[in-house]
């Protein structure tokens, strides 16, 4: 009889692709990131469950003073992701290497090429690539829609920015004429930039020590953010969106 032939194989084969989809969220696991940042690239890379450290209240989550407690969250992991950067990052790791746990070190500049490429990184240590390529269609699409609209707003782009949101506004399309940060700057630093006749101050919300320089110029100040949490942003397309936001806000107070 061919029929009951043929219909053990279709039960053989539904059985292995329920148990290859089986093995992929055993693969997945729970992930550890170091901040809301690194979180929030392990969210894009398909991860479902996933443990902070620093919470997503602080300004600056990388200067938190990581306790013993937080390490327990390490046991049973299937990756730890961090940028390295974080005052704990090294404890971090080492936690994770004493119970056999994989870590993986991933680079955080807010351009979405970067973070595309970065999130894949985790996708791939996860098994979760279907679920990224998802993701990266859905975000390309949002990232130059928000571009779209923030450039439109600003028909004079050039600005002085924070240093580590130079290549974001880059990205954005803005001319950057000078950068300070993350110090505070010095008068004659912020008159040297005053010279640069700027029509835009981009700061940098976790560490902003720009404002002086708008308010000599008398130009639109905009305070960006890396890590999710301000706002209630959780995810990397919420930081985009609050951070459109935040240009078209400023744009519109001209």
């Amino acid at each position: 009889m061919k029929f009951p032939s043929l219909l053990r194989k279709a039960l053989a084969a539904t059985v292995c692709a329920l148990a290859a989809s089986a093995a992929g969220f055993a693969q997945q696991g729970r992930v550890v990131a170091s901040t809301s940042w690194t979180a929030a690239l392990a969210r894009a890379a398909g991860a479902s469950e996933i443990i902070t450290i620093a919470p997503l209240e602080l300004r600056h989550p990388p200067e938190y003073e990581i306790k013993p407690s937080d390490l327990l969250a390490v046991q049973g992991a299937a990756l730890v992701v961090y940028g390295g950067y974080e005052r704990f990052a090294k404890r971090l790791a080492e936690a994770a290497g004493g119970n056999g746990v994989r870590t993986l070190e991933v680079y955080t500049d807010n351009i979405p090429s970067v973070i595309k490429a970065e999130s894949r990184k985790i996708a791939e240590a996860l098994g979760t690539l279907p679920l990224w390529e998802t993701w990266a269609r859905s975000f390309d699409e949002l990232t130059e829609s928000l571009r779209r609209r923030v450039m439109a707003a600003y028909p004079a782009r050039r600005a002085v920015v924070q240093r580590y949101q130079k290549t974001a506004a880059e990205w954005m399309g803005f001319e950057v004429a000078g950068t300070f940060g993350p110090g505070e700057p010095s008068p004659a630093a912020v008159l040297d930039l005053v010279k640069q006749a700027p029509d835009l101050v981009i700061d940098n919300y976790h560490n902003p020590t720009g404002k002086p320089v708008a308010e000599a110029r008398k130009v639109p100040y905009v305070e960006l953010i890396n890590f999710p949490g301000p706002g209630g942003t959780l995810t990397l397309e919420d930081v985009y969106r609050y951070n459109a936001k935040a240009y078209l806000d400023a744009a519109a107070r001209r």
